[in-house]
């Protein structure tokens, strides 16, 4: 595997499948998703709005022409739930928003 092949799964690959997933879970019946975004404070129905802007913006990162667009959708998902879960006493769960920010961060910086 070259490098660049490597990088590729490393910075795209990997995130667009993270958000397609949690994105996805979202909409599983039985998940603990509404009971979450009820205790943080906003309303059940928010967690399909994000569920669905994940799974989109999942997808757009493998796709070169919104690709940009995407990451910074996705980016400010990612801080958006950090505060969250920083605000709600859940610091340990900031370690995925960090790690895929700074993929994300990556992305966006050799898009441009």
């Amino acid at each position: 595997m070259t490098v660049k092949r490597a990088a590729w799964i490393l910075v795209i690959a990997l995130p667009a499948a993270e958000f397609i997933l949690a994105g996805a879970s979202k909409f599983r019946p039985g998940s603990n998703w509404s009971r979450m975004f009820l205790a943080w404070g906003y309303p059940a129905w928010l967690r399909l709005v994000v569920g669905a802007t994940e799974i989109v913006c999942g997808i757009g990162l493998v796709v070169s022409r919104v690709r940009l667009v995407a990451a910074c959708v996705l980016i400010t998902i990612m801080a958006a739930a950090a505060a969250t879960h920083l605000l709600h006493g859940e610091p340990q769960r900031v370690i995925l928003n960090a790690a895929l920010s700074a993929l994300l961060a990556i992305l966006i910086w050799k898009s441009r």
